[in-house]
């Protein structure tokens, strides 16, 4: 045994001397780091990008109005600043040469299938919900399950509480499914729940509670939210959350496996599904928010004909529906109508009509308003 050591002693020595010396001759010198972004003291922002061969860089962000073109240095380097930008957490990408890319010097990465994008973050003056506060914090993790129906092995992302792990108490569960394309991360990194909850919890405005991220792909293409084939998508979501995702986590997290203490909501693609799930299935979520999201009368009428042929009975099962959409959002003519619609089939409801479009900025705010609501 020692003489193995010795040997394998031996064996890294040289090899590290040996690279050491094919390292000094075969480096190329290093160039300096670009740093990006820079958020100055007046909220004005600099990116910057190295890309000696392009064209034309471009940014795009959803805290611009269009898109800014970003000049060439003598060293390769493109660069714009803008601003002031208002405090808040923004998507934002790079167009080289038409081609959409994530930012490089920034580890903060916007999670989703069909877009690269980096998280910008221009922070408020006071502490914001969505910040690290000086809090007990709860913890993510990873989890994964096998889907009979898909075949496959499926990711979910789960926030347990500040406690959970010292103590033996039982949570109520909010199921949150994010938009089309987006993943099982984009809640926390773009959506900031964990923090939003930690904060809302340490100030006793939320409930403590776990919160379930699944991926709301189904591998199924995505029909559009106003055609009757939605409904397809949304059923095998639905069918799928409660034959796989709920009895895994009910076995595997301490969970309360009681109606009154299950949520579900989401974002666009998500929220469409959050509620035909929660309206197909109320004898199993208690709690529903849509946020930028809606159905059609077809498909309600189709698929959910009980939810208004007995309103009274449907008042009584829901705790909460809650609805959130801004006039900018390109879907706001078909989620306000739905709310019209739920008003006239007399479904009990709240609603909140914002500024803005359809951005990770209205959601994010439509969850902090409603993670105080549930489970109260």
């Amino acid at each position: 045994m020692t003489k193995s050591l010795f040997d394998l002693r031996t064996v890294v020595t040289l090899a590290v001397g040996l690279g050491v010396a094919a390292c000094a001759f075969a480096q190329p010198a290093r160039q300096a780091p670009v740093i990006s972004p820079v958020v100055h003291p007046d909220r004005t922002v600099t990116f910057r990008l190295r890309a000696p061969e392009a064209q034309k860089v471009e940014l795009s962000g959803q805290f611009l109005t269009a898109n800014q073109l970003l000049t060439m240095d003598e060293t390769g380097v493109w660069s714009a600043t803008v601003g002031p930008v208002a405090p808040d957490l923004y998507p934002y990408n790079f167009v080289v040469d038409g081609v959409g890319v994530a930012d490089p010097g920034n580890q903060y990465v916007f999670p989703n299938e069909g877009f690269k994008a980096s998280l910008l973050d221009i922070p408020d003056e006071e502490p914001s919900l969505r910040s690290v506060q000086d809090v007990p914090h709860g913890e993510l993790t990873y989890a994964f399950y096998q889907s009979e129906a898909l075949g496959c092995t499926r990711p979910l992302v789960i926030y347990t509480p500040p406690g959970y792990r010292a103590g033996a108490e039982r949570y109520p569960v909010l199921y949150l499914v994010s938009g089309t394309t987006d993943t099982e991360e984009t809640w926390f990194r773009a959506g900031r729940v964990n923090f939003i909850l930690d904060n809302l919890i340490a100030q006793k405005r939320a409930v403590p509670m776990i919160v379930v991220m699944p991926y709301g792909n189904m591998l199924m293409g995505m029909p559009r939210p106003w055609t009757p084939e939605v409904a397809t998508v949304y059923k095998a979501f639905g069918d799928e959350l409660l034959t796989e995702i709920v009895p895994y986590v009910e076995t595997n997290f301490r969970a309360i496996p009681e109606r009154e203490s299950r949520a579900i909501a989401g974002f666009s693609r998500g929220g469409g599904q959050s509620l035909f799930t929660a309206f197909s299935h109320l004898d199993t979520f208690a709690w529903v928010g849509s946020y930028s999201a809606y159905l059609t009368p077809e498909v309600i009428d189709l698929h959910l004909p009980a939810l208004s042929s007995d309103a009274a009975a449907t008042n009584r099962q829901l705790k909460l529906l809650w609805l959130g959409v801004g006039k900018n959002d390109f879907l706001y003519p078909q989620a306000s109508a739905f709310i019209d619609l739920l008003a006239e089939r007399k479904i009990q409801h709240q609603k909140l009509i914002t500024g803005g479009g359809h951005t990770w900025m209205n959601a994010r705010h439509y969850l902090a308003e409603t993670l105080q609501l549930y489970f109260r």
